[in-house]
């Protein structure tokens, strides 16, 4: 099989050497690599001069934006299967001949795989694998590890350029309504750089994202169903983006919740969601003064140079607790409950969300809130 990859690119001189050697030693050779400039000012073009023997197509000109590239790329690809790489991203060495194995045992249409998370400080995270039937609401299938048959782009159409951000979204979305075969390949595809443009217009992008979900709902037989898992998704989306983006909104909401300004607080949990409440609370007043987890093994280990403890070592402490988890809030909350510690006062990321949307009146069909 001939596989077509592309990448789009402006101004991006700090990274894309990294994704065209990417790109050129993979362990397939069989390729077809397109690069799209959008008439970048910076030393993007000398970069890649450097590389142009090996290029089969190289534009520069100016566009319309990111997904108006990416169609540019697509129009001009002759290969059988299409796969997109950003600037800011690259492929594992073993990625393209990986899927083409998959491609030809499997009646499939389109192939991903796990991406992995690349954080400014240097922090690697493999994206934990989404079940494919909530693409309804939220992207189940991350586009950097997407590989697409040619002629389902043009059996059902390209990036609709309506949307700035989240065309991607909108193309998986059309895709897997129009009954395209998806298929899951378990194995790491490709590594992401986080800090990109979607992430500094989250705002925009849940406008949009909320936009595309209801379009596809609305045609769907399970739309009553999917209204509420949507809602569910969306609150928690929403409430992400302001802790994320707002500086010092999850202390303050946490003082709110309260009643009480408050100076230190632990932490329970160490995965996602405790790093990221962690993180995010440095740029608040709250100072965090312990870890706990319920699982013995990280014990005695530190998270942010803090010590881990068990459960059991809160049954005389005389203090704030924050449940960083996104599922099973009230369970753990129980369980230390349990303790017969009257001294805990304790919240959990799900409280804060139902106490921020309550107080924010916020949901889908609240356009005021």
């Amino acid at each position: 099989m001939k596989v077509s990859i592309i990448t789009v690119v402006y101004n991006g001189a700090k990274t894309i050497e990294q994704t065209i050697l990417s790109v050129l030693e993979q362990t397939y050779k069989n390729v077809e690599y397109i690069i799209i400039d959008g008439q970048s000012t910076d030393d993007t073009l000398k970069i890649i001069e450097k590389y142009s023997n090996f290029i089969s197509v190289f534009i520069s000109e100016k566009d319309n934006g990111i997904y108006d590239a990416m169609n540019k790329g697509i129009q001009k690809a002759t290969g059988e299967i299409i796969g997109i790489i950003n600037s800011d991203d690259w492929y594992d060495r073993t990625a393209i001949e990986n899927v083409v194995h998959f491609f030809e045992k499997s009646k499939v249409d389109l192939v991903y795989g796990k991406i992995c998370e690349i954080y400014p400080d240097g922090q690697i995270r493999i994206i934990p694998r989404v079940p494919l039937e909530t693409i309804w609401y939220q992207m189940a299938v991350p586009h950097p590890s997407v590989f697409i048959k040619k002629k389902i782009y043009e059996s059902f159409g390209l990036f609709d350029l309506n949307y700035e951000l989240c065309a991607d979204y909108d193309l998986l979305l059309r895709f897997y309504t129009k009954r395209v075969r998806f298929d899951f390949l378990d194995t790491v595809i490709a590594y992401f750089r986080t800090g990109g443009k979607s992430t500094l217009y989250r705002r925009k992008g849940l406008e949009e994202h909320t936009e595309i979900s209801m379009k596809y709902i609305e045609e769907s037989h399970q739309k009553e169903k999917l209204l509420l898992d949507f809602e569910n998704w969306y609150t928690w989306a929403y409430f992400n983006m302001m802790i994320e983006g707002e500086k010092g909104f999850l202390s303050k909401l946490i003082c709110e919740y309260f009643h009480k300004s408050l100076e230190k607080i632990i932490i329970f949990g160490t995965g996602i969601w405790g790093n990221r409440c962690y993180e995010i609370l440095q740029h608040g007043k709250i100072k965090v003064i312990k870890f706990v987890d319920n699982n013995p093994a990280k014990w005695g280990q530190n998270f942010h140079n803090i010590k881990i403890v068990g459960p059991q070592e809160l049954c005389h402490e005389k203090t704030y607790v924050l449940i960083a988890v996104r599922y099973n809030g009230n369970e753990i909350k129980q369980c230390l409950h349990n303790l017969r510690n009257n001294h805990l006062e304790i919240v959990s990321l799900e409280e804060l969300k139902k106490y921020y949307t309550d107080i924010r009146c916020l949901s889908v069909s609240s356009s005021k809130c």
